[in-house]
């Protein structure tokens, strides 16, 4: 039968080839093997290969150059180096370069054969991955960038569960991107056509949570002078985000659950239910189980809710994913902040990938947005990647004060920024709002919470 893998291996020694071939000797795979880094690019510019396996110290051109010029020829190619010189050092330059996974020398058989299927296991995941985004109805999935193992895998469930009409809960840490997971379900989902609303509960007070989603009739309370659509209403034929649903009051909690029971709802101050089709998706940065526990959530509730429950995964845990990531909100935002960057220096990828980041992706769309604000070349250089720093006791606080030292570290943050905004602008607001990427308003918001006045940054004529 015709191999299913083609396998190009790397080394100038002659030994150390033969036995790779015969470590690798099955039918599924088919060995080709080079003798020094030219040969082998040749031989890789001539047919496709799905995994290089090269050693590292070779005359001429090493493993590491081998492997960047393999990456700018085909990004899906997955690598692999092999050394006699093993060190953590060797493996981080190698997996920087865009390995796949690292083996020292002498060659361990079963390990190579372990790696090698593991690698093209990888490989094939990243192919149904963009075979899904080529499937995808609209832009939702196109916003969720990565192909680690662990995206892949949620982007897989998501397109599962997209054509299934059933509630979902989407959980995961702040910053992980739950609005564009439910987004991308929408996108994807038989509802596609139809209405995508989204609110957060934790944004909207109690005393209005009960109107914005169920509407109101006439008279139903001082100043309401005439009838007004809930949310509910205006998803109807769509899908509805219930962001932060941890933090929804018991009263509404009773009400979502006799909507997701009766498929119908009343507004505020009627005695008439009104039927509505929409499919509820709920997000959550908590455990639900455990607001279960302590009586802040209803448990069937829950189950109404998590027919199905997919959990983002934080940054720190796909560290492939950050690099990618990070050219997309250049891409993104780069014209109307920065159109001269293009890239990212080698120095700048280094301090990205070893950061921890805690604020998950929307920290670092902020870091990359503040890097554009700054930057005086074509690319982001190292010291145009300013990481705020946590406070260093915060992991061992308990939850109230951790919170109260995020909050700080996010003011401190965001009063930084805006003044390097309003610099850039001359205290312009509209200019200001036009590089941050949010409305006039919100500018305004911010700069009165970080007690900035924009009039101190218009220069004089």
């Amino acid at each position: 039968m015709d191999a299913r893998w083609a396998i190009l291996v790397v080394d100038d020694d002659p030994d150390a080839l033969r036995l790779c071939a015969r470590y690798l000797d099955d039918p599924s795979y088919k060995i080709v093997t080079a003798p020094n880094g030219r040969a082998a690019l040749a031989k890789f510019d001539k047919e496709p290969f799905q995994l290089v396996l090269t050693d590292m110290m070779m005359p001429g051109m090493d493993g590491l150059a081998v492997m960047r010029e393999v990456r700018k020829r085909n990004q899906r190619t997955r690598l692999i180096i092999m050394t006699a010189f093993a060190s953590i050092h060797t493996a981080v330059e190698a997996m920087k370069a865009g390995a796949a996974d690292y083996i020292p020398k002498p060659i361990d058989p079963e390990e190579l054969r372990l790696k090698i299927a593991r690698a093209l296991e990888q490989y094939s995941l990243a192919e149904e991955f963009q075979a899904l985004k080529r499937k995808a109805v609209s832009g939702g999935f196109d916003e969720i960038v990565g192909e680690s193992a662990a995206i892949r895998k949620t982007l897989n469930l998501i397109s599962l569960v997209a054509s299934r009409d059933v509630p979902v809960v989407l959980t995961g840490e702040s910053g992980t991107g739950k609005d564009l997971a439910a987004m991308a379900i929408h996108n994807a989902s038989p509802r596609a056509r139809g209405p995508f609303v989204a609110i957060n509960c934790a944004a909207v007070p109690e005393t209005l949570l009960e109107s914005e989603l169920f509407g109101y009739a006439k008279g139903a309370f001082t100043g309401a002078y005439g009838a007004k659509k809930g949310l509910f209403e205006e998803a109807n034929g769509g899908t509805l985000l219930l962001d932060e649903i941890v933090d929804a009051p018991s009263a509404i909690q009773s009400k979502l659950l006799r909507v997701l029971q009766e498929g119908e709802i009343r507004r505020l101050g009627s005695t008439r239910s009104t039927p509505v089709n929409v499919r509820v998706l709920a997000a959550s940065n908590r455990d639900l189980r455990q607001a279960i526990t302590q009586g802040r959530f209803r448990e069937d509730l829950f189950y109404r809710l998590s027919v199905v429950t997919i959990e983002l995964p934080p940054l720190r845990e796909r560290p492939e994913d950050i690099v990618p990531l990070a050219r997309h909100f250049i891409k993104r935002h780069g014209p109307s902040i920065n159109p001269a960057v293009r890239d990212l220096s080698p120095e700048a990828v280094a301090r990205l990938v070893e950061y921890s980041w805690p604020g998950n992706v929307r920290e670092l769309e902020n870091c990359i947005k503040h890097a554009l604000v700054i930057a005086m070349g074509t690319v982001l250089a190292e010291e145009d990647i300013r990481l705020e720093k946590l406070h260093p006791v915060a992991e061992a606080l308990p939850e109230e004060q951790a919170s109260i030292v995020l909050a700080e570290a996010e003011k401190s943050f965001l009063r930084g920024y805006f003044e390097r905004v309003l610099s850039k602008t001359s205290g312009n607001i509209s200019m200001a709002a036009e590089i941050a990427g949010i409305s006039r308003k919100n500018v305004y918001e911010h700069l009165r919470r970080v007690g900035l006045d924009p009039a101190a940054f218009r220069r004089s004529p």
